[in-house]
């Protein structure tokens, strides 16, 4: 069994790659996309600065200017990881890290026991 827990800002090719390599080897897989409210929602009204954590590389935006495409290409991204993951019989959840964890784990496991 093979468990990723991860924000997954990767480039989404690869890893879904690895993903279905893992299920080619005939491992059970599950992803626990970690993500902010923030990071879901876009809550942001004023001008922010955005620092690569890699790069240090900073972009300035206004966030009312860029909040509507951020939201759509956020869902599309998730929606596609989510999608893919479903289709290459990966098993994804969606996790807020809003939520506790025990609380979130234990909704999956009820998920998870409801449905195998």
């Amino acid at each position: 069994m093979i468990i990723l827990l991860s924000d997954l800002m990767d480039n989404q090719r690869a890893v879904l790659s690895g993903l279905k390599h893992f299920r080619h080897r005939k491992h059970e897989v599950i992803v626990f996309h970690l993500l902010d409210d923030s990071e879901i929602g876009f809550p942001f009204e004023d001008e922010l600065a955005f620092v690569d954590m890699e790069t240090r590389e900073e972009v300035v935006a206004n966030a009312k200017q860029i909040g509507a495409l951020y939201k759509r290409n956020m869902e599309n991204w998730t929606a596609e990881y989510k999608r893919q993951c479903h289709e290459h019989l990966v098993e994804y959840a969606l996790l807020r890290t809003s939520t506790p964890y025990d609380v979130a784990l234990t909704r999956y496991l009820e998920k998870r026991a409801r449905l195998h």
